[in-house]
């Protein structure tokens, strides 16, 4: 009612109750926004709830008859000029003229609010206007209530007789104003005439306050005269009250609150309890709900570096796994170790041990306060912000601090219910990781509590927009706990909106379900939040399903992400996973304009085209808000035409650059029909805010698009069967997994930018491996020459003369990459402007790859210098050693002969060791570096799989280790080809497809077969050159398959991701083993260290032997 600008009850006449009831609780959820106009060169506005604003309060009320409508008199004293509204129902009206048999005693009240603009506002601070049905003589009660909270009241009659005169007299002394309206019949009456001189004195009345309309008045210059009166007494500091203040006047007159039962007041206490010391919203939720900081956005992190390894390095893959899974359980311990807080305790106890109206009077009160106090801090936050802005130099710092603290500034029921989340979901952790017993769980509870408040009609979390994720145990383990509060009948329908910040999604669905999604400012959705719509049951057999549930979105391209540098990634991913949710997708859009929707649509089509299967067809509504043009629907056709060729193109492109076999189209992946799926909806308000009702047309075409979705549904029913919540969540957590996996397409405006951004991918990498492959040569030519040349030549100079030719080989080739670069975006290859922010960056790689290969030249340059010297000392070492050995074994003879003694084997190999030992310590060998070929080898697969997609990523992840992998086991499967090929094509005869698909597979297995045997014959051919390994091998072997692949007939054979992971995995698993033993050969006979170890049995029997000999000989003289 109060946003369709009608007037509401204030007191109720005492019908079916012994008293009259203020109605105080009915109004606490309204939210009003305005612009004083003390604000006005400011443009800041205030919002606040109509129970708590302190205004002016101006009552009308009739004495006697009279012979002109009071209420319609009111209509055109609070409308504009040019926008007339019945804000009070009026017997002009139609159905205005029914008898009245409850409405007599009733108060209603209606506001004016200032929109700050002066010319046109009538009135420049707020205003409550109230208006007495009947007589005052009736409703006395009701009138002396009026006379007490009101600033004036208004007094309108035709006559005052003796009577009334006596009535109006016991008002004197009141500090209210009193103003009488007359009709143009009432100037005759002297007796009227007389008793307003005798009320004057006592009731203080003066000229301006008898307000008369003569035969010649014009009335839109007695509405004028009025709004002026009112105006005057606005101006001259009258009596302000709240609606909440007003509720004491009413006890002393013996009127009832609606509030005031025991119920209410007994969950206010709660609420109370927990809200009553929130001044700080950020220090609050700093000190108090500490699981949603930082930790859960680390977590969250976390999680999703598991999936996607971004920074793995070149720490091996197991071992940067188990890294990561440590830092979440640390991260869960420290969450577990928090204890709760009493606010939290309380918030726990008033949800699972007050009655249900009681937890729902505790949850309202919740939001009432928390809602407050939250507009309160944002308002002051607002103020410092634009303080800043007029004072300050532009400080980077200090307005990144005011914006994270105006982020953090939103306080709801969602924050507490997310911090008993991480609660549950840290404990879980603890008993999983056997760290806590089953029976020691205090939270275990908890999702029962968060399933019956969504039975309730509350709505739930689904994502987390502070820290992008979804607790996934939490949601699980709370819709579980429906499903078995259901007895299982969960069959449901989903549906969510998507759109642009600010365009009205949750109004929307508010209007089209009466659902209660937060729509105040300060409150934007962030993340997604879920609700369940039941359906009726003589419903549930025509539409399938027995519930529906509805998901909001935060606002897309919201203006505090777009700086950010994962901005598309944040958007792409919650749309992705929201539209994979769905059964229908409703995409809103301001005005006709599609443009900033269409990025994010197709990217969540090119998205679904990299998942393994995505399942049914979300079913697309486009909705365009502000569009009353009648003609908006035929007008419109070529650009709705124009806007599907876009996204047309987009899906083509997308399927290009995935490989998919058959020419896609947006329809393919996503339901939807160009005349059908499109709805022009008129703007919300009817005239210009905050005194605009809600426009009827707005209402009328949402209720035609929610029975166009019904009628939509039941349509469906063959070809689709609605999920129940465990399927659902079966999804949601595949479809959760996909979207982590997902590390590519979401950094990406849309599918053109990908596939341009791709093409120039595929061309760099050409590039840098002709760059490597150069260089590699290079170094090997100079290794061989280090190899060749005398040990006392290779000083400090040789190795300087070496390092200098490399970075002048390392400039020329760089300048060669930048040229290379410079006239592909000269080439006039499609797209390119849109890729033109990127191409600093392969400036920057082609610079890194300079640095990197500068860095591999230097260390093998010093290696081979180090492995020649090594070899020349050992050869030194070998060529004195049996002089050493002559030595030990005549100094050990003499030391036996003075001691009498003699040597057994034991003992002499003891010596032997000792002075082995101390010989190579005395040598200072440099032992060369062992490598771990597989892991390195593994590193150079995942970055050539790298943009492939989450599917791809994900049998990344659970792939064994390389060196598990033999070629002899690779065997063709059914998932090797792409099978989708013939959904949707023209391929209707069964033999027909049985014949293409064993053609294609004995092509595809002949195909594995040859690239085997070419890829094993390279790794021979290098194993057999007895050099060490060298990372080019293995980037070789990725570049011959990846050659094969890109083939045009290989790419009519439709293999599947699949195949490509498989076939790379066993390729290189054989090549693994063959150059790790490579590796180790090369390291066994290079290392001085190991060199002399192959040497040492045989210098050990030498010894001996010598020993024995001179031991004999000695005997014998």
């Amino acid at each position: 009612m109060s946003l369709c600008q009608f007037a509401l009850p204030l007191l109720l006449p005492a019908l079916d109750t012994p008293k009259c009831t203020l109605m105080l609780w009915a109004m606490r959820d309204i939210v009003r926004k305005w612009r004083p106009h003390s604000l006005t060169q400011s443009r800041g506005f205030r919002e606040e709830s109509l129970v708590l604003t302190a205004m002016p309060t101006i009552s009308f009320v009739r004495l006697g008859s009279c012979s002109f409508s009071k209420s319609k008199l009111l209509n055109e004293v609070l409308s504009p000029s040019q926008q007339h509204h019945d804000f009070f129902i009026h017997q002009d009206m139609e159905s205005g003229n029914v008898p009245r048999e409850i409405a007599d005693g009733l108060v209603e009240i209606s506001w004016y609010f200032p929109g700050g603009m002066e010319n046109s506002d009538l009135f420049p601070e707020p205003v409550a206007v109230t208006n007495l049905r009947g007589d005052i003589e009736s409703h006395w009660l009701q009138f002396s209530f009026l006379t007490q909270v009101s600033s004036a009241v208004f007094i309108v009659t035709e006559s005052i007789n003796e009577r009334q005169y006596a009535l109006l007299s016991s008002l004197q002394g009141s500090a209210t104003k009193y103003y009488f309206i007359f009709n143009n019949q009432a100037a005759t009456s002297k007796e009227t005439h007389r008793f307003l001189k005798k009320l004057a004195p006592g009731l203080k009345l003066n000229n301006s306050h008898v307000l008369q309309k003569g035969s010649a008045t014009n009335q839109a210059a007695y509405v004028k005269a009025l709004q002026s009166a009112i105006a005057a007494i606005m101006k001259s500091s009258p009596k302000r009250a709240s609606i909440e203040a007003m509720a004491e006047t009413a006890h002393q007159l013996g009127i009832q609150v609606d509030e005031e039962n025991k119920k209410c007041q007994c969950a206010s206490e709660y609420a109370k309890e927990i809200t009553v010391h929130i001044k700080d919203v950020a220090k609050y939720k700093r000190e108090k709900l500490r699981l949603q900081g930082e930790t859960w956005k680390n977590l969250a992190e976390v999680e999703k570096e598991l999936c996607q390894m971004r920074n793995q390095g070149n720490i091996p893959l197991e071992k940067y796994k188990s890294q990561l899974k440590e830092k979440l359980i640390e991260l869960r311990v420290q969450q577990h170790e928090h204890d709760l807080t009493g606010d939290l305790t309380t918030f726990i106890t008033g949800l699972g041990q007050l009655s249900l109206q009681e937890k729902h009077y505790f949850l309202k009160w919740m939001k009432f306060h928390l809602d407050h106090i939250a507009r309160e801090n944002l308002s002051k936050l607002r103020d410092q912000y634009k303080e800043k802005c007029k004072n300050s130099k532009d400080d980077p710092k200090m307005f990144a601090e005011l914006d994270k603290l105006i982020s953090a500034s939103s306080l709801g029921v969602e924050h507490f219910m997310r911090e008993l989340g991480q609660f549950y979901e840290a404990e879980h952790i603890m008993v999983k990781e056997g760290k806590m017993a089953e029976s020691q769980r205090q939270f275990i509870h908890l999702p029962s509590i968060a399933a019956d408040l969504m039975l309730e009609g509350f709505p739930m979390e689904l994502i987390d927009g502070d820290a992008s994720n979804i607790p996934l145990q939490w949601v699980t383990d709370v819709l579980t706990q429906l499903h078995a509060k259901l007895g299982g009948r969960s069959r449901m329908l989903v549906l969510t909106v998507l759109g642009v910040q600010s365009t009205g999604k949750s109004t929307l669905l508010n209007t089209m379900f009466g659902l209660q999604f937060a729509v105040s400012s300060g409150r934007c959705t962030r993340g997604a939040f879920m609700t369940l719509i039941k359906v009726a049951e003589n419903f549930q057999q025509e539409l399938g399903c027995d519930f529906i549930l509805v998901i909001d979105t935060e606002g897309l391209k919201a203006p505090e992400l777009a700086k950010l540098e994962d901005s598309y990634e944040h958007d792409n991913e919650l749309a992705t996973l929201v539209v994979g949710l769905s059964d229908i997708t409703i995409v809103n859009m301001a005005m006709e304009n599609a443009t900033e929707m269409k990025d994010v649509l197709q990217i969540v089509v090119h998205a679904f085209l990299r998942m393994e299967e995505i399942g049914q067809k979300a079913n697309c509504q486009f909705v365009h808000q502000n569009v009353s043009d009648v003609s908006a629907h035929e007008q419109n056709m070529r650009d709705r035409k124009h806007l599907l060729e876009q996204l047309n193109e987009m899906t083509k492109a997308a399927a290009n650059m995935e490989k998919k076999g058959r020419e896609m189209t947006f329809s393919d992946i996503m339901d939807y029909d160009l005349e059908k799926h499109n709805w022009y909806i008129p703007g919300l308000w009817h005239g210009v805010p905050p005194m605009a009702p809600v426009n009827v047309g707005y209402s009328e075409k949402v209720y035609e698009l929610k029975k166009y979705l019904f009628e939509f549904l039941k349509g469906c029913l063959q070809n689709r069967s609605p999920k129940d919540i465990p399927q659902f969540l079966e999804w949601m957590r595949s479809l959760w997994n996909a979207v982590k996996h997902e590390n590519f397409i979401f950094s990406f405006r849309n599918s053109l930018v990908a596939e341009a951004y791709n093409q120039l991918s595929v061309n760099y990498t050409e590039w840098e491996w002709g760059f490597r492959k150069m260089m590699h040569l290079w170094v090997s030519e100079k290794e061989t020459f280090i190899q060749h040349q005398p040990p006392d030549i290779l000083d400090t100079n040789v190795l300087t003369k070496l390092k200098n030719e490399a970075q002048v080989k390392l400039r020329q080739v760089e300048e060669k990459i930048l040229d290379h670069l410079k006239q592909y975006f000269e080439s006039g290859v499609a797209n390119l402007h849109l890729i033109e922010k990127y191409k600093e960056d392969f400036r920057r790689s082609a610079n890194g790859l300079k640095n990197e290969l500068e860095s591999y030249s230097f260390s093998k340059l010093e290696e081979a210098i180090e492995i020649r010297k090594g070899q020349h000392k050992t050869d030194a070492i070998l060529s004195v050693y049996k002089r050493k050995i002559k030595e030990k074994v005549d100094r050990l003879l003499n030391h036996c002969r003075k001691s009498k003694c003699k040597l057994n084997n034991d003992e002499l190999e003891r010596e032997f060791e000792t002075m082995w030992t101390e010989t190579l310590r005395e040598l200072s060998l440099i032992p060369l570096l062992k490598r771990n070929i597989d892991e390195e080898m593994e590193f150079h697969l995942r970055r050539d799989l790298e943009t492939k997609g989450s599917a791809v990523w994900q049998m990344l992840q659970d792939a064994k280790s390389l060196p598990t992998y033999t070629t002899q086991n690779f065997k063709m499967k059914n998932e090797y080809l792409d099978l989708n090929l013939f959904k949707g094509s023209k391929i209707r005869l069964t033999g027909l497809k049985e014949y293409f698909t064993q053609e294609c597979w004995h092509k595809t297995e002949a195909l594995a077969k040859s690239l085997i045997d070419e890829c094993n014959s390279y790794t021979e051919k290098k194993v057999n050159c007895k050099a060490d390994y060298n990372e080019t091998y293995c980037r070789e072997l990725l570049r011959m398959i990846n050659e094969q692949l890109q083939l045009v007939n290989v790419q009519n054979l439709h293999t599947s991701a699949c195949f490509e992971v498989d076939l790379k995995l066993h390729i290189l698993g054989d090549a693994a083993r063959a150059f790790q033993k490579m590796h180790e050969e090369f390291f066994k006979e290079n290392d001085p260290l190991q060199h002399l170890g192959k040497l040492k049995p045989q210098y050990l029997s030498m010894f001996i032997a010598l020993y024995l000999e001179k031991d004999e000989c000695q005997d014998r003289a």
